[in-house]
């Protein structure tokens, strides 16, 4: 018999010791599945997103009434604000009659929530809350996507409220138009035909599973702060959506056969039940982007969690290059560089390039555009910015933590050749600008010397 390690090993070694260019398209679709969701399954299970998602649901308990409050406002406006009450009622449908008396009172807050009674400080308290949450959404996006640079609030704020906004009423006018081609005579004539009928009834099944897919990849192509493909943004949003079914199903199921845990918990149980919802709600969210992520970027696909980090002289010549070519760009009044472009162009896994960007941003050297994406631009003249500049900001970033210095042995012999190193590498790197760089000629190629004579 085999034990669950052994198990376990075989599946690794499936899923990842064979080449997928050597497959048939169905195999390698195959097993770009497996390895998407080996990945995905592995961040479940090391726990990054489930922190994350805990995060998100205390966030999200705090700011649940005021963001609802504001809803309430501006759909008010339209003639749309008994869609609120729809869409809460809808996320808490899992939860059975809980939901129901959750939402009437979740409502019955929101219509209390009245700023003149509130004051100043209550008001700014509330809106702190909306605040956090929309930064906590995108940092959590941010993080899978591992985006270093966030928006300013004031776009987070923009774009947020625009989907919120835009989105319900897109689909609204979408029904409405919808409605209107029924009770056209023409289209009405057809719509009472049995095939037309059973079709109509099937899809109504399937619209809701449309709606949420549709609103799920609306969603990770507009929060990460960067490109992210619509193919990419889908193939997230239909697991994400599928997923979301089967957990409302199962939770239903849960909840109605739970009885002794309502007797447990007694006036509580609708607040347990409804926690517990919404951390697998955020966590489905959060797991969809992560496989719209490994999708669109299958480099990060490995074996192991995590990356063979560069060294220290990798970091710096990679640091310094990425600034040559962040200035040159600058300097042709050229399209600015983003991160993702430049991790390709340097053939660095993003992390390191994170962590490049990071280095250089901390320091000084550059700063990103406020555009979407997020550009490189530089901070400082080419020939004010030295190489000894770009090395102390990388190992500033690489050794945030480390030993102070004074604590450790000195061997007199031993730190007479590392200053004399180190006052060498410094003559260089001191007196060397990009600037310089910039004008330099690049070097002739070195010729072949192992090719055989006469070739």
């Amino acid at each position: 018999m085999f034990g669950s390690a052994s198990l376990i090993e075989r599946l690794h070694d499936l899923v990842w010791d064979q080449s997928l260019d050597d497959q048939s398209f169905w195999r390698r679709t195959m097993l770009l599945t497996a390895r998407i969701g080996w990945a995905v399954v592995r961040e479940l299970v090391g726990g990054a997103l489930s922190l994350r998602a805990m995060s998100l649901v205390y966030t999200t308990l705090l700011a649940l009434v005021p963001a609802l409050a504001i809803a309430f406002a501006i759909f008010r406006a339209f003639g749309f604000d008994s869609y609120i009450e729809t869409i809460m009622a809808d996320f808490l449908s899992p939860l059975g009659d809980q939901g129901a008396e959750i939402t009437a009172r979740m409502m019955e807050f929101v219509q209390r929530v009245n700023v003149n009674v509130l004051g100043t400080v209550g008001f700014a308290f509330l809106l702190y809350t909306v605040i956090s949450l929309i930064n906590k959404v995108e940092a959590a996006f941010n993080s899978i996507w591992h985006v270093e640079a966030s928006r300013s609030f004031a776009r987070q704020f923009t774009e947020i409220v625009s989907m919120g906004i835009l989105g319900p009423l897109i689909v609204l006018t979408a029904i409405g138009i919808m409605a209107g081609a029924i009770s056209n005579s023409f289209i009405g004539d057809i719509a009472e035909y049995w095939l037309v009928v059973y079709l109509v009834e099937q899809s109504s099944k399937l619209l809701p599973f449309a709606v949420l897919i549709a609103a799920f990849t609306f969603i990770y192509m507009m929060i990460p702060n960067t490109r992210v493909r619509f193919d990419a943004a889908l193939v997230g949003a239909v697991v994400a959506g599928i997923t979301w079914g089967a957990a409302g199903w199962t939770f239903a199921t849960f909840v109605v056969k739970s009885a002794q845990y309502v007797a447990i918990y007694s006036a509580f149980a609708s607040l347990v039940f409804f926690m517990i919802w919404l951390y697998a709600a955020w966590l489905i969210l959060l797991g969809g982007c992560a496989i719209a992520f490994y999708y669109q970027n299958r480099s990060y696909l490995s074996a192991q969690s995590g990356i063979n980090p560069l060294t220290l002289s990798q970091l710096d010549r990679m640091a310094v290059q990425a600034l040559l070519l962040i200035h040159d760009a600058f300097d042709r009044a050229s399209t600015p560089w983003t991160e993702e472009a430049l991790a390709r162009r340097l053939h660095v896994p993003m992390e390191a390039m994170g962590e490049i960007a990071g280095a250089l941003c901390t320091a000084g050297l550059v700063t990103f555009s406020s555009g979407n994406p997020s550009r490189f631009v530089p901070t400082r003249p080419a020939d004010k910015t030295r190489i000894a500049d770009v090395m102390a900001a990388v190992r500033a970033q690489r050794y945030k933590r480390r030993v102070d210095d004074t604590t450790l042995a000195h061997e007199p012999r031993v730190e007479a050749f590392f200053g004399t190193l180190a006052a060498r590498e410094a003559e260089l790197a001191d007196t060397t600008t990009i600037a310089a760089l910039l004008a330099a000629e690049e070097p002739a190629p070195v010729a072949d010397t192992t090719a055989a004579p006469g070739h």
